[in-house]
């Protein structure tokens, strides 16, 4: 008996740690704002500038592993400028953000799309950005590809950004199955993307 207390000790030096949990894609006070299976998106008040109302750090997260990464900062100047998000998270890898910026005269929007695994940005819609309001409407789809049309219509995917239809493009829609469909001049068109 005495040496099996005296073995008690080694033993309880020598245990496994105890696996830790994850730390959480909310710590320090981060703000949810979208989620989806393990993907979460989240944001972290900043320090506001000269003019700004608003300064969030808007972030990615993975709650299996508590690893965030910034994919961008969300500012408002007053009634200046203020910017509206809305988030999309396609196959729990990929986060799709359509952004309204809001302005003394009128709205412009834009998108993109990251990958919270890579914690990565991938794509863009700078097709648009000669646009006079950028993009109309975008969709998200597999492995972080975007659809978007501002009169003319362009994916963005791991095969680059390119154009699909020249003019008249609007109702955009993705499926499940990542066939894109929309509205061209009154007809309706689908592509598999």
């Amino acid at each position: 008996m005495k040496r099996l207390l005296l073995l008690l000790p080694a033993l309880l030096l020598f245990a496994a740690p105890a696996a830790q949990a994850a730390p959480s894609c909310t710590r320090d006070g981060a703000k949810l704002l979208a989620a989806s299976g393990s993907i979460r998106v989240v944001s972290l008040k900043g320090k506001l500038g000269k003019t700004e109302t608003r300064h969030d750090r808007v972030l990615g997260c993975r709650t299996s592993t508590g690893r965030r990464f910034t994919m961008f900062e969300a500012v408002d100047h007053g009634l200046d400028e203020i910017r509206r998000d809305t988030f999309t998270i396609v196959q729990n890898r990929y986060v799709g953000v359509f952004t309204d910026f809001e302005g003394g005269t009128g709205d412009s929007f834009t998108a993109s799309s990251y990958d919270v695994v890579n914690r990565k940005r991938l794509h863009t819609t700078s097709g648009c950005d000669s646009a006079e309001d950028g993009v109309d409407e975008a969709v998200f789809f597999k492995n972080g590809g975007i659809a978007y049309s501002c009169g003319q219509l362009r994916v963005a995917d791991g095969k680059g950004d390119r154009q699909i239809e020249a003019a008249g493009v609007t109702q955009l829609a993705v499926s499940a199955g990542s066939r894109l469909y929309w509205t061209a001049n009154g007809t309706v068109k689908s592509l598999d993307l």
